[in-house]
């Protein structure tokens, strides 16, 4: 089975709730959910990431946007800043990007929002502003055009005590809910 591959998409680095809202503009990835990560903190950890120094490092995000794309009736998390495969089986995903939750502070914890990928493609909105500062951009802006000119709603996505958007669940209830048969 040949399994979607990083360089066959559209991507820039420090933008992944775009590389994803592309994403849901494919055909083969229309039925997907996407999953917005963040937590109670202003910052949750995660490993595997090829913005840290080592897959062991863990990187801090304020959140973190990926695709749940089932294929063959196998769920797989496509996430373009992994250091694991592009496209990772869910439960090996889970598995080796997440510390375990009693090593962590509870607030810093990864809740997982997830909603269809037609719903995340209409809905959400972004006009750059979380990246701009008065002194310029935090990271340069990917080539194409923004979501949006003048709205964002991002906020509404990564605050997960904001039930408007799909459903947050804990990463025991996504692999409760996801897990591969």
């Amino acid at each position: 089975m040949l399994l979607p591959q990083r360089e066959d998409y559209a991507y820039h680095s420090r933008y992944c709730e775009e590389n994803i809202w592309l994403l849901c503009q494919r055909a083969e990835f229309t039925d997907s959910q996407v999953m917005v990560i963040a937590a109670q903190a202003d910052c949750f950890p995660m490993l595997n990431q090829r913005a840290a120094n080592s897959a062991q490092e863990p990187l801090l995000w304020d959140y973190h946007v990926v695709l749940l794309w089932q294929n063959t009736n196998l769920n797989y998390l496509v996430d373009f800043d992994t250091r694991l495969e592009f496209c990772t089986p869910l439960e090996a995903y889970i598995q080796q990007s997440f510390l375990a939750e009693e090593l962590i502070n509870p607030e810093y914890v990864p809740l997982f929002r997830v909603i269809k990928a037609q719903d995340y493609a209409s809905y959400f909105k972004s006009d750059r502003r979380h990246m701009k500062t008065k002194k310029g951009w935090l990271a340069p802006p990917p080539p194409w055009p923004p979501i949006s000119e003048t709205e964002s709603n991002l906020h509404q996505f990564t605050n997960m005590a904001d039930q408007r958007y799909g459903k947050v669940l804990s990463a025991t209830a996504l692999l409760q809910i996801y897990r591969n048969p």
